[in-house]
């Protein structure tokens, strides 16, 4: 399962589960999924890359370990693009920072425990 939330704007959260298993959870970047489209991205315990097979429509393969194991999960390509397009369209890339730092700001403002900021 993905999710998406522009509270937390730069990243995707997956879910991965079995039957009778326990659930794992990874955060992997928007950029990385994206960038996994057209090409392999990533290092370490996350990957992103597409793949073709003959007889099956494009695909991208999201590998996520942990210390139990490996989770090799096939995305069909369009449906990946799509979700991506629906977060974009709910924060578009390269604003991310923006709203984070309006974000820090309000919360300064209404910290209560603050000094308020200076005004020039």
């Amino acid at each position: 399962m993905l999710r998406y939330s522009t509270d937390d704007p730069l990243v995707v959260g997956l879910t991965v589960s079995r039957p009778g298993h326990s659930s794992a959870y990874w955060v992997i970047s928007r950029d990385l999924m994206s960038a996994g489209l057209t090409g392999t991205a990533g290092i370490g315990d996350v990957t992103v890359e597409p793949v073709a097979e003959q007889v099956e429509p494009l695909a991208v393969l999201l590998r996520v370990r942990n210390e139990r194991g490996e989770a090799r999960i096939h995305v069909d390509h369009q449906t990946l693009l799509s979700y991506l397009e629906r977060s974009h369209a709910m924060m578009p890339f390269g604003s991310e920072a923006q709203s984070r730092q309006a974000d820090a700001e309000l919360d300064q403002l209404l910290d209560e425990d603050q000094d308020p900021p200076a005004v020039r």
